[in-house]
């Protein structure tokens, strides 16, 4: 489908930017409550007396959670609508947080955030149907582009919040105050929170063989394993990588980690533009390629070097969910949109945000950060290019 095909016969995309301006605050509550442990890892790790590669055992416990909960999220939103799933899942992150600011084991953290993790997963599916209802599909990718933007500002922020935090009250107080915000935004949404037509779809065997069959889907779901790897994997290891092998103090390697983001928000809403000029295939390849290599170049050479690639790095990856979005929308039937996004996420979730970062650590901490950069930044630069090459774009959903 040619994405600027039908824009003639649609409505302008400003008619939906007021309910894509909520839900993308949600997305951004959602993916700032799960980005501040990267930047608080080191600190959390002392806290509990226990060491790097031990307490990134969290994430596995967060990706954990959030993968039953995407998976599940069908049967949620069946019986309480898609709007009523994206409170349930705000709402719970919410309580998820005031659990963790009072646990002072590893066992209270890891039921705390496994409970967070299920509420962060119920959002991702809701969110993707509202969006495909309250946009035209001509501007699907401006659309994501939007959405995106609030992943891309908790890159940003996180790390900054956590280190004016960590200076004064500390992150117990921080896990409070995010944690009531996220429940007053909860009672917002259920309040101006647009609604969507369609129900959920529920994850029983017809339903993902429908989706499971098409080689197209199974190549999307590699292709964001190998994003989410780098966006969520590799950021939550920035700060041990510049604090252990670069020489540079927590605090400054938080600020470099929070501002390496920014330069990519510039780029982020001309993805639309883009898909639009040179199509879905070669814009995937760009940003996946693009990634890999920036990934690879990361590890070695001056801190100048590492600090140029890290900032590369995101503008190219943070412009593959847009695409990867409405592409993975094209190669699945539209009526299976939610139940197509739960079980990429859920796969994204299980290795790109969980064990990808868990090895990470684990090859950091027994060898180097940069040679475990060098090594995944090659891997997903070969296995993108033999993806992509396979991967075919229907111009018509089925």
């Amino acid at each position: 489908m040619n994405p600027g095909s039908e824009k003639i016969s649609h409505p302008p995309f400003s008619v939906a930017l007021p309910a894509l301006g909520l839900l993308t605050t949600v997305f951004f509550a959602n993916f700032l409550a799960r980005t501040l442990f990267g930047p608080l890892l080191l600190p959390i790790s002392d806290h509990l007396g226990r060491s790097l590669a031990a307490s990134a055992n969290l994430f596995v416990c967060l990706s954990a959670g959030y993968s039953v909960s995407v998976l599940c999220a069908g049967f949620v939103s069946q019986y309480l609508g898609h709007k009523g799933t994206i409170v349930a899942s705000v709402a719970i992150i919410g309580l998820g947080l005031l659990g963790l600011a009072e646990s002072t084991s590893f066992f209270g953290f890891s039921v705390w955030i496994i409970l967070m993790g299920a509420g962060a997963g119920l959002y991702m599916p809701s969110g993707v149907v509202t969006i495909t209802e309250i946009t035209p599909s001509a501007h699907w990718g401006q659309a994501f582009a939007v959405h995106e933007l609030a992943p891309n500002l908790a890159f940003i922020a996180s790390p900054l919040i956590a280190e004016l935090f960590m200076s004064t009250a500390g992150y117990p107080a921080l896990f409070r105050l995010l944690g009531v915000l996220c429940l007053l935004l909860a009672a917002g949404y259920a309040l101006r929170g647009p609604r969507t037509v369609r129900p959920g779809m529920a994850p029983v065997l017809g339903n993902i063989r429908t989706i499971v069959t098409r080689p197209a889907f199974w190549i999307m779901v590699l292709l964001f394993i190998l994003a989410v790897g780098v966006e969520v994997g590799v950021y939550n290891l920035v700060p041990a990588f510049l604090v252990k092998e670069k020489g540079v103090d927590r605090e400054t390697a938080n600020i470099i980690l929070g501002c390496s983001r920014i330069v990519s928000l510039v780029f982020l809403p001309f993805t639309g533009w883009i898909i639009g000029r040179i199509g879905y295939h070669r814009t995937l390849a760009l940003c996946l390629l693009g990634t890999g290599l920036s990934t690879l170049l990361a590890g070695y050479g001056p801190l100048w070097w590492t600090v140029t690639m890290l900032t590369l790095q995101p503008i190219f990856v943070v412009c593959f969910f847009p695409v990867g979005f409405a592409v993975l929308a094209q190669v699945c039937p539209k009526a299976t949109n939610d139940l197509s996004v739960s079980l990429t996420v859920m796969c994204t979730s299980i290795i790109g945000a969980g064990l990808i970062p868990a090895l990470l650590a684990w090859s950091g901490e027994r060898f180097s950060f940069a040679l475990s950069f060098v090594l995944f930044g090659g891997f997903m630069f070969a296995a993108s290019l033999a993806a992509i090459a396979r991967l075919r774009i229907p111009d018509s959903r089925a």
